[in-house]
């Protein structure tokens, strides 16, 4: 190639090109930013509406169904789903990857506006976000005190540490949950009312009318302006107590202190939360959504020692989770995973070379290739992630192939006898097209990827840009930067070393490679000598390798001991929060007994506000657990081993139900495997999940197994007689409200101190809301202004209510959740689908799969179609290089070859089928036809400039082409060696894909070597025939031309 001439003849200015590239390479490895995953935008949009004190068939019919049925009309909207509970409703809006997320959220809410008119009007302003990486806190921290109380210290975080970490650089807010928040409390004695006619309503509006701040306007005295202001504030508790709130017919005063009393305390404990068996706060800290992780985390970290003594009071922050910690560890891991990989490329160079020169050389194009591409990559907005790091790791060996290439031709070319610089000239044309077109092969694989739809081409278009940034640098290094190197530094002879050690090992060496391509040669001629009987011993071998391979278990992504557990445990419906507390305790216990590898251990159940009601518990017998281990490295057995221990003792506590929760990225969580029911009558959906629930407990491998639904909670209907409502001036409205009021309480204003304010609540005192008979006792006031109970115009009948109602599109269903553990998804799957099919079914009712199990199915759907895509541009690409459809055909019998190494390699290893594993079969469709290439392209050459017999060239080319052929495969072997391992925080993932590529390319290699060789023989031997035949008639011709003369 002409540019490889350039570059010999102007040294000096490629040197300087490479060094202006390296240095732009580290400045943006410097900008690159740090995290976990890349920057995945989730098509989901979340609605949370509340409307406190509904029931969840209520919350159905008056929120979810209208939103539902008006966020469906948006454009490309996939699936919407809803849960309706007790005082709120959520639903979720799927959209078809690729959407633009942000018209997409304000078309919802412009839909949600148009109907926001026809709610209830104590049902709030529906809160509408889309999803986003950037909600998970990036540290969750627990914070406990010796000194102070829940509530001192509530108000010190909130006053003092918040706002100073919300300061931080990348730090977006700070949120704080738990603890005793301040409230003044008003409690109504319901008789003393009833005496002096009063009702709750009364007492409300007093209060408000009370505790004014009225502007009243501008008032000019004389050449001045003043502020009218009227202030009638409370400015402490005894004038709330003091406040008149009525007057006897006698007109007497009713001060507020004569009908209840006036409490400065706390709201309600409706969520506790603890550490170490210790009660405590939590915070939480959210980044910038284009903040660096890690730097943010940091930040973070960093402030916490400095802010303990600042507050003083024996405050202290104990981290639970921070998502550096783990970033941190998986980047470190695939650095050195890297580093080893560039180590052993470079002793198989020196292996093969015996030159330690050509192996510097030929090593040279790792680092460049990558430092360039870190720019690449912060151009392009790419971060530094666990797949982005993996993409690069894996990329190693194949940095090195092209150059391996060249310079043993190079190298043999000067052992030839030519001068140095014509012999890096001419040996760097002479591969560049073959190595040309076997790195747009490598590339063309990586092209479906960019379109794979769903979560599995989002995560690995980092890597798949990675890879062919690098690649491409690569061969630019290869055809430019290798030869100036080799014709400035390889020496004309080879120099004798200085060592006799160093040269006996090299005549060792030397004499190994020498018998190593004699006995290739020899077993290449008993292949061609016997073509049938090869091509139909290896067509057998791929035929039961691939019987071999429909036993491989399946897996969506392979998950991570990153040593953080986490689960759900739910007592049963209806249990009291101090009955919770009792439970929860005991499984505190048993995390203490069984798990001595636990650094810190939280737990959190109760009513959760906010983001709580989708991302924590809801109800008074629900909450989560969560464990922080020590290091992978000091500890014996995994997380996945302590989970079990978990399952079995946790099944020793009564009552109680238990769900760990999956990592990774996800957007929903329906578990590994979620049988979904739909059907018109929810009673013969729950029937019919009983039968599930029974057929999947009978299945080995699923663990975890729930209910979407639960036992009824138990309730109190008032059925308000509207007639008799409506004789004594009554309406529905009043009568609820009152209830409402009288139980819940309301907040009837607000008191504020010291620049802050406090709700002040006003509901029956505790004695007189405790029970049936007292809420049959609730007074309402007539328009009259007599006071009735309510049992005078209602009915109050115990019943069983919903905890919550399940939609999807639009129609109810019932969901029978799972895990796995112990046993592969794809098989588990297999068999649930099989029993599954013999479940009779009603009319008008059907069976989905969700969860994982779904995620894997379309996955490896779309990875399929990308993976025969890839083919077909493999040979698109080689067609247009060989200008032939034969050659191609022939080099992409590859391709079977390394499937069959593949599936030995993951049954080997008792590794699972994974969309890992389908990428890294992907990435073999690029990389075995290279040896292929270049063994056919060079045979060509022969024949195209040498007398030679078809089968001669085969022999001299596959015997020349050995030694490159058996580097490149070697040094991306080796690469992935330590990967394959699977050692190191996050390298689960990535070993199945090691595994697979290592054996599909060790097998394809080998096989490579003398199976192409023997079909190429067969399926060009009357090409060649006629070619040869039309040599000799030119050959002829010119013989009598020139006898003529």
């Amino acid at each position: 190639m002409k540019l490889s001439k350039l570059s010999i003849n102007r040294g000096v200015t490629f040197g300087m090109i490479y060094l202006i590239a390296v240095g732009f390479g580290i400045f943006g490895l410097i900008q690159l930013r740090l995290d976990l995953y890349p920057d995945i935008q989730f098509p989901l949009i979340g609605i949370v509406t509340q409307y406190e004190g509904v029931g969840p068939e209520d919350i159905e019919t008056l929120v979810t169904r209208p939103i539902e049925e008006t966020v469906v009309s948006v454009e490309g909207v996939k699936r919407v789903t809803s849960q309706s509970l007790s005082g709120s409703s959520i639903i979720f809006v799927e959209f078809n990857w690729g959407t633009d997320m942000d018209v997409s959220e304000q078309n919802v809410r412009k839909q949600i506006d148009l109907i926001r008119d026809f709610f209830p009007d104590q049902v709030s302003q529906p809160l509408t976000f889309a999803f986003n990486p950037s909600m998970q806190p990036i540290v969750f921290m627990s914070v406990t005190s010796d000194q102070l109380g829940e509530s001192e210290l509530r108000k010190l975080l909130l006053e003092q540490a918040e706002p100073r970490l919300e300061r931080l650089p990348g730090v977006a807010s700070i949120t704080t949950v738990g603890g005793l928040e301040r409230e003044i409390q008003v409690s109504l004695n319901p008789y003393e009312l009833a005496a002096n006619g009063m009702t709750i309503d009364q007492i409300q509006s007093a209060l408000a009318f009370s505790n004014l701040e009225v502007p009243g306007g501008m008032l000019e005295e004389g050449a001045k302006e003043f502020a009218v202001k009227t202030n009638a504030t409370f400015t402490s508790i005894d004038q709330i107590r003091n406040t008149v709130v009525g007057y006897t017919k006698t007109g007497v005063p009713i001060y507020l202190k004569n009908v209840g009393t006036v409490t400065d305390g706390f709201k309600e404990i409706t969520q506790v939360i603890r550490t170490n068996q210790q009660n405590a706060l939590m915070m939480m800290a959210y980044k910038q959504t284009d903040a660096n992780t890690v730097q943010a985390t940091d930040a973070v970290l960093n402030a916490l020692p400095a802010m303990e003594k600042r507050l003083g009071n024996g405050i202290h922050f104990n981290i639970l989770f921070d998502q550096s910690t783990f970033i941190n560890q998986s980047i470190s891991n695939l650095s050195s995973t890297a580093i080893q990989a560039f180590l052993l490329s470079g002793l198989v160079l020196l292996f093969f070379l015996r030159h330690i020169r050509s192996a510097l050389i030929v090593s040279v194009s790792i680092p460049i290739s990558i430092v360039v591409t870190f720019f690449i990559m912060s151009r392009m907005g790419i971060t530094l992630n666990i797949i982005s790091m993996a993409g690069l790791a894996l990329s190693i060996g194949m940095l090195v192939d092209n150059s391996i290439v060249v310079l043993e031709n190079i190298f043999r070319r000067q052992q030839e006898g030519e001068r140095i610089r014509a012999a890096s000239e001419n040996g760097a044309t002479e591969v560049g097209m073959a190595i040309t077109a076997s790195t747009l092969t490598t590339l063309a694989v990586f092209v479906p990827i960019l379109f794979v739809p769903g979560i599995a081409g989002q995560l690995f278009k980092d890597m798949a840009l990675t890879i062919v940034v690098s690649l491409v640098t690569s061969l630019a290094v290869a055809l430019t930067l290798i030869p100036l190197m080799a014709s400035r530094l390889l020496s004309r002879k080879q120099q004798e070393h200085k060592w006799k050690f160093a040269t006996r090992l090299d005549a060792s060496i030397g004499k190994f490679l020498t018998r190593m391509e004699n006995l290739y040669e020899k077993i290449l001629l008993f292949s061609l000598r016997r073509p049938k009987t090869i091509i139909l011993t290896v067509l057998a071998i791929f035929v039961f390798s691939m019987a071999m391979g429909s036993r491989l278990g399946g897996e969506f992504i392979p998950e991570a001991d990153n040593g953080m557990i986490q689960m759900e445990l739910e007592t049963e419906i209806g249990t009291s929060l101090p009955r919770t507390n009792e439970i929860f305790a005991l499984a505190e216990k048993i995390v203490a007994e069984e798990v001595p590898e636990a650094e810190t251990e939280y737990v959190s159940f109760g009513t959760a506000s906010g983001f709580g009601v989708i991302f924590g518990s809801n109800a008074s017998h629900k909450g989560s657990m969560m464990i922080r281990l020590k290091d992978k490295a000091l500890r014996d057995r995994t997380q996945f081993e302590i989970q079990d221990v978990f399952r079995e003792r946790f099944s020793e506590i009564p009552g109680i139900k238990m769900n760990f929760q999956q990592g990774g990225p996800s957007m929903g969580a329906e578990g590994a495997i979620a049988v979904k029911i739909f059907g018109h009558d929810i009673d013969e959906a729950k029937f019919l999940a009983h039968q599930v629930e029974d057929i999947m407990k009978q299945i080995p491998g699923l663990v975890d197994i729930k209910l979407s639904f639960s036992l009824p909670q138990p309730e109190y209907q008032i059925h308000i007689d509207r007639n008799r409502a409506a004789v004594l001036g009554l309406n529905v409205s009043s009568v609820a409200r009152t209830v409402s009021t009288a139980i819940k309480g309301n907040i009837a204003t607000r008191f504020r101190e010291g620049g802050d304010e406090y709700n002040v609540t006003v509901r029956y005192a505790r004695p007189y809301r405790t029970s049936e008979v007292d809420l049959s006792k609730i007074y309402i006031a007539t328009p009259t202004g007599a006071q009735i109970p309510l049992s005078n115009v209602a009915s109050i009948e115990p019943a069983d209510g919903p905890v919550k109602i399940d939609r999807e599109d639009q129609s109810r269903l019932v969901t029978v959740g799972a895990n796995n553990s112990g046993r592969d998804l794809r098989s588990i799957t297999t068999e649930l689908n099989a029993r599954l099919e013999t479940l009779p079914l009603p009319p008008d009712f059907r069976i989905e799969m969700g969860g994982t199990a779904k995620d894997l199915q379309e996955s490896f759907m779309y990875l399929g179609l990308a993976i025969l895509t890839a083919i077909i541009l493999v040979y698109m690409v080689m067609a247009a290089q060989f200008e032939s459809f034969l050659d191609p055909f022939i080099i992409l019998f590859t391709v079977p070859l390394a499937l069959i190494g593949v599936v030995w390699a993951l049954l080997l290893t008792g590794t699972n089928m994974g969309i890992t594993v389908m990428i890294g079969a992907m990435l073999l469709v690029g990389v075995v036809v290279n040896n292929a290439i270049v063994l056919i392209d060079f045979v060509n050459q022969i024949i195209g400039r040498e007398d030679i017999s078809l089968h001669d060239a085969i022999v001299k080319g596959g015997r020349l082409r050995l030694r490159p052929i058996l580097m490149t495969a070697l040094t991306t072997i080796l690469s992935l060696f330590p990967l394959s391992l699977g050692w190191g925080s996050g390298a689960e993932i990535w070993a199945p894909m090691a595994r697979a590529v290592i054996g599909g390319l060790t097998v394809s290699t080998f096989l490579t070597l003398v199976i192409i060789p023997t079909i190429y023989l067969v399926m060009t031997r009357k090409r060649f025939g006629k070619k040869r035949e039309r040599l000799q008639v030119q050959m002829v011709a010119l013989s009598l031309e020139q006898s003529k003369k």
